[in-house]
């Protein structure tokens, strides 16, 4: 007898007929229907026949199982991690051929094969699915000033650095910008993604900076003043300085300047002139008064700080005293010399006696001497035996030459012998 496994509705035979030989005729045999993988047995899955002389045939029928499934998984080479969620399929019939692809997976690139067919077993239906993380990536690293306003300031090219693997760690640190601060965090870390991979770092303006304002001398350079030195100053900020007055000095042009606040050195430089235009006073004066012996000498066009050397003028009747020569350093005002002088007290004066009319010597003349100029003498005239007085007092001021005092006389008249 012959026992046969078919699928049902097709009879095609999924497996090898059993042929049992040698058997009795009228004898009875009982078959059971075997387990064919991926189909479940059909009622009846036992069998009882009598044996003829022919056609003694067993049948079994089968259906293939279904309900199966399978499942698509997506990992990382190497790793096995998953990069997306496994896809189960379900309401599979033994037999079926599925094809699956590749799904796009954020970060990662598709390996070959990127599509897969399997025929539905019975248990393990899998396709796999293997990625590699994207090396093609970039960040980008930007440095800003942080301001009160919405608007970020760029303060440094931005740095973009490619080729990195997904997921990966980048680390930067704050580059140095003159003129300004890092302000924390100074290092930051990401972790690599598809896109919007941005570390900003952000800076204020230094406001420890100074300025120095100087005062000098054109051509010299020499310091009038002492310089202004102004701290706490911010990056950039703009300046405007003027220049002081000093004394004894003209400013030059620019008297205003505008400065920007920069790392470095910060100078402005203002430049003098000394003035032209002052003028000195020398006084001529009595010893010991307010006497001015002779008009004042009032010289212009000086300049400021100059030495000016003068010498006492002479002065008739009067004797210089020490120093009779003097220097002065021309000043913003105030600029005087004082020559002082005395009478002279070496001159001296005649006394004559003389007849009216012949200017006949009648006496000796008389000499008085260590007379003081200026000074008021008085002389009153001798008696002379024979003659009469024409003018008995006389009074004369002390000059430096002629001091000379004449008495006439006339002969006395009328008398008798």
């Amino acid at each position: 007898y012959t026992v046969k496994y078919l699928e049902q509705d097709t009879n095609e035979e999924l497996a090898d007929s059993k042929v049992v030989e040698n058997q009795t005729y009228l004898a009875e045999v009982t078959e059971k229907a075997i387990d064919i993988t991926g189909y479940t047995k059909q009622e009846p899955t036992s069998q009882t026949i009598t044996i003829g002389l022919e056609n003694n045939e067993i049948i079994f029928y089968y259906k293939k199982i279904e309900g199966l499934t399978y499942t698509v998984k997506y990992l990382e080479q190497d790793t096995n991690v998953a990069v997306a969620d496994e896809k189960v399929v379900d309401g599979k019939v033994f037999g079926d051929v599925v094809t699956e692809e590749a799904i796009d997976v954020r970060g990662y690139d598709k390996l070959e094969p990127t599509s897969q067919t399997i025929t539905i077993a019975v248990e393990k239906n899998e396709i796999t699915f293997y990625y590699t993380k994207r090396t093609d990536l970039e960040y980008t690293v930007n440095y800003l000033e942080k301001t009160e306003e919405a608007a970020e300031i760029k303060l440094a090219e931005s740095k973009v650095v490619s080729e990195q693997t997904y997921m990966s760690e980048a680390n930067e640190t704050a580059i140095d910008i003159e003129g300004y601060v890092a302000l924390d965090p100074k290092n930051q870390s990401i972790t690599i993604d598809v896109e919007g991979n941005v570390i900003n770092f952000y800076y204020e303006k230094r406001t420890d900076l100074e300025y120095t304002v100087n005062y000098l001398e054109k051509d010299t350079n020499q310091v009038l003043a002492e310089s202004k030195v102004v701290t706490n100053q911010t990056y950039l900020a703009e300046i405007t300085e003027y220049a002081i007055d000093i004394e004894g000095y003209v400013k030059e042009e620019p008297s205003v300047q505008e400065l920007v606040v920069e790392v470095g050195e910060n100078v402005i430089n203002f430049y003098y002139t000394k003035r032209t235009d002052l003028e000195y006073t020398v006084n001529y004066f009595e010893k010991g008064t307010e006497n001015k012996l002779a008009e004042s000498k009032v010289v212009s066009g000086q300049t400021y700080l100059q030495e000016v050397t003068e010498k006492a003028i002479d002065i008739e009747g009067y004797v210089k005293q020490e120093p009779i020569e003097q220097k002065v350093i021309i000043q913003v005002e105030n600029n005087v010399i004082n020559f002082y002088y005395e009478k002279r007290s070496d001159l001296s004066y005649t006394v004559k006696y003389l007849e009216e009319g012949t200017d006949a010597v009648l006496a000796e003349e008389k000499v008085v001497n260590n007379q003081i100029f200026n000074s008021t003498v008085t002389e009153n005239a001798i008696d002379i035996v024979g003659y009469t007085k024409v003018n008995p007092t006389e009074t004369i001021i002390i000059k430096v030459n002629n001091n000379e005092i004449i008495f006439y006389y006339k002969k006395v008249e009328g008398l008798s012998y």
